[in-house]
């Protein structure tokens, strides 16, 4: 009997622990927008059959055209986020897959990664664009605290996988950082590649700060 699949939520994406497989797709509530869009895209069609004999040719057009344009939008980004996967681990294939986006219904691959060219599986801090405020507005009321989980190639090309973003609290930072952590190493279980954590632990962040902090593997991370 197959094991049950493993959930580990990441920021819009899911990744799908299975026996010799790993899915990164995305997280059930991706499909709401696509499914209203192609709401409003068959309501357009709708309009235009009833509204024909009422209507002048001008807007009759413009309602054409926007249905045109929104349902098949819509109708691939339902499909992607029922089927699709953005990620894909094999253990049969030995390889990774890349695949693309909403256009592509997540089904083509766009680069392909087989397990003898990957050096590790990275967790590392993901940047998030901070901007100083300016001087005489307040200070963000939050703070954010993010990771990537990257592939590295023996080539040292990196491949972003997925990432966690969480907030910068003490009882949620944790959480955050060991479901990025799990995802990790559920990849390097398939593939049989080290985990490699550069992202700054939280205890050592201030008394490294400004310093570069060497690679550690998963099993060097300290324990709370």
């Amino acid at each position: 009997m197959a094991s049950q699949a493993r959930r580990i939520p990441l920021d819009r994406r899911v990744c799908i622990v299975r026996e010799g497989r790993i899915d990164l797709r995305p997280e059930r509530g991706a499909v709401v927008l696509p499914l209203i869009g192609l709401a409003i895209g068959l309501g357009l069609f709708a309009a235009v059959a009833l509204f024909a004999d009422s209507l002048s040719t001008t807007p009759l057009a413009i309602m054409l055209i926007a249905g045109l344009l929104v349902a098949p939008l819509s109708a691939m980004g339902v499909i992607y986020s029922v089927i699709g996967a953005a990620v894909v681990v094999e253990r049969q294939k030995q390889s990774v897959r890349f695949q693309q986006g909403v256009l592509g219904l997540g089904l083509g691959t766009v680069e392909l990664v087989p397990f003898w060219k990957i050096e590790r599986i990275e967790v590392d801090d993901f940047p998030l664009g901070d901007t100083p405020s300016p001087p005489r507005l307040p200070r963000p009321t939050f703070d954010l605290r993010a990771w990537d989980i990257v592939l590295v190639k023996t080539s040292g090309k990196r491949l972003p996988i997925g990432q966690v973003i969480s907030a910068n609290r003490e009882d949620l930072i944790d959480e955050g950082f060991n479901r990025a952590l799990d995802a990790a190493e559920a990849i390097g279980a398939v593939t049989e590649k080290p985990v490699v954590i550069t992202a700054a632990v939280e205890e050592e962040a201030h008394a490294i700060e400004g310093n570069e902090r060497p690679p550690t593997t998963a099993d060097e991370r300290p324990h709370g």
